[in-house]
């Protein structure tokens, strides 16, 4: 998949660096900070992320996310991230592979146009790996929508989305593109407020210049 995966710097794609920054921070302490049985994992530990996308701008605006979070804790952990598009999971040995990778993925995200559902076979791809989560820290982030599409808000994708994750035992993390008001609670302003009660040292993450990108997840 090299060849489809050409290193982008971050740069906006449709969400702003503050709002990755932000959605990056989110994810981090939704799965660190909530109550467990488990610790949280120790320096250098191996921190599994799955990405699946549906095209080159959204596949670059969740890599934003990505920079964020190997940027932030580069030091803290390990990064090991899969990248799959939907224009692959049409395969039976890839639909194979990347199921198990999601299965056993502390992050699962999900890059799309808004539309009113995921192509069928991605479904089915999801639909495989949802039973297989077992209880424990795991979030999934939904990125649906980009600023050229014309259906904006909250959509049946975000709801089906929902749905699986709470199935797969995942904390859910929506992004939604100029959602209505009504609809804040899942929009980046309520992702923003949320924002302020993550722990001391993702604060002090969020406040701090940025340092340059020390890594290129496509080479």
């Amino acid at each position: 998949m090299s060849e489809d995966m050409p290193f982008v710097p971050v740069s906006p794609f449709g969400c702003s660096l503050r709002e990755s920054e932000i959605v990056a921070a989110i994810v981090m302490n939704s799965l660190f900070t909530k109550p467990q049985t488990d610790e949280s994992p120790e320096e250098g530990e191996l921190f599994f992320a799955l990405i699946a996308y549906e095209d080159s701008l959204t596949r670059n605006r969740a890599m934003q996310i990505c920079d964020r979070l190997m940027e932030k804790f580069w030091m803290d952990m390990e990064f090991d991230l899969s990248w799959w598009r939907f224009d692959f999971l049409r395969d039976a040995g890839i639909v194979k592979a990347a199921a198990n990778a999601a299965a056993r993925s502390d992050l699962i995200l999900i890059s799309a146009h808004a539309g009113r559902e995921l192509p069928s076979h991605v479904q089915k791809w999801i639909e495989t790996w949802v039973p297989r989560r077992e209880l424990g820290n795991g979030a999934l982030v939904a990125m649906i929508g980009t600023s050229e599409d014309q259906l904006r808000g909250l959509t049946p994708i975000h709801v089906y989305l929902r749905e699986a994750a709470q199935r797969g035992n995942l904390d859910y993390l929506p992004q939604v593109i100029d959602a209505p008001l009504n609809e804040l609670n899942t929009s980046i302003e309520t992702i923003s407020k949320r924002a302020e009660k993550v722990t001391s040292l993702l604060d002090g993450i969020l406040h701090r210049p940025t340092i340059p990108t020390r890594w290129g997840i496509n080479e």
